[in-house]
């Protein structure tokens, strides 16, 4: 139960400040990357509703997936937000479970103040089968290098850098098939245009398995096994125990013996 009186502060500075970077020349190369990649990830999944995690609704990745309704999570509320738009923080989703055909995750685990949790309720909220797209800064890149050398409270490196295969291992507990992780983008991470050009090129290189790009795209299905009920078995009848005709004859036949010595033991007395 939370402690009401010390009430439990969305970690909305970070996100914002995200939103904010995604406005920015690198931040505005690395959203066409994505968005372009993740087009190509989702464009088999079909069904009904579809919840995208992340940023924000002013920077959407999968306004291009087949499924019929679509709406953003956004942990912080403000004016005139548009009808397709839930407030609600992403480890503690207002949704109800196993409503939601795919899910995404856009940097939600990198701010969130708890990745697990935030993990734990996507997979709540998702059917049977449903697939979950995750996206995450690498740490093992030029931009995990930027990090560890930056100084500064700036996003995206006052934001957690999560490896992908890490998110794997997490997703293997809560009963997820990972089909794929790929990294991509090799944009040097400064917010100059020469610098920022000048390794693109890799991307057409080097595999996307080879984990250097900037960002990983993981692709999971959920799986749920239901447990297999043992019919009921209808009631048996009960079998009759008994003796046999010629049994039952002999029976009577000794009790008959027994009376007429009893009565002539009484006579000779």
């Amino acid at each position: 139960m939370r402690n009401l009186t010390k009430p439990i502060i969305p970690n909305i500075s970070k996100q914002k400040d995200l939103e904010s970077w995604f406005q920015s020349a690198l931040g505005r190369s690395l959203l066409a990357s994505q968005r372009e990649l993740i087009a190509t990830a989702i464009q088999g999944f079909f069904g009904v509703i579809q919840a995208e995690i992340g940023v924000s609704h002013r920077v959407p990745v999968a306004n291009s997936s087949n499924i019929t309704h679509k709406f953003f999570v956004i942990p912080d509320w403000s004016v005139d937000l548009p009808s397709n738009v839930l407030v609600s923080e992403s480890d503690e989703l207002s949704l109800e479970t196993g409503s939601v055909d795919l899910v995404i995750l856009h940097h939600a685990l990198d701010f969130t103040k708890d990745p697990h949790q935030t993990l734990r309720e996507a997979s709540r909220v998702l059917k049977s089968t449903g697939h979950l797209v995750i996206v995450g800064f690498n740490p093992t890149s030029f931009w995990g290098i930027r990090k560890l050398f930056n100084r500064g409270k700036q996003a995206p490196w006052n934001n957690r850098f999560i490896s992908g295969n890490r998110i794997s291992d997490w997703l293997n507990l809560l009963h997820f098939q990972v089909s794929d992780i790929e990294h991509h983008y090799y944009g040097l991470p400064f917010n100059k245009l020469g610098l920022l050009k000048q390794f693109l090129w890799l991307d057409n290189i080097l595999n996307p398995k080879v984990p250097l790009g900037a960002y990983y795209i993981l692709s999971a299905q959920k799986q749920t096994f239901s447990r297999i009920q043992n019919r009921q078995r209808w009631n048996q009848p009960v079998k009759a125990v008994g003796l046999s005709l010629s049994s039952s004859r002999n029976v009577y036949n000794i009790s008959q013996k027994s009376k007429i010595k009893n009565k002539l033991g009484e006579q000779k007395n």
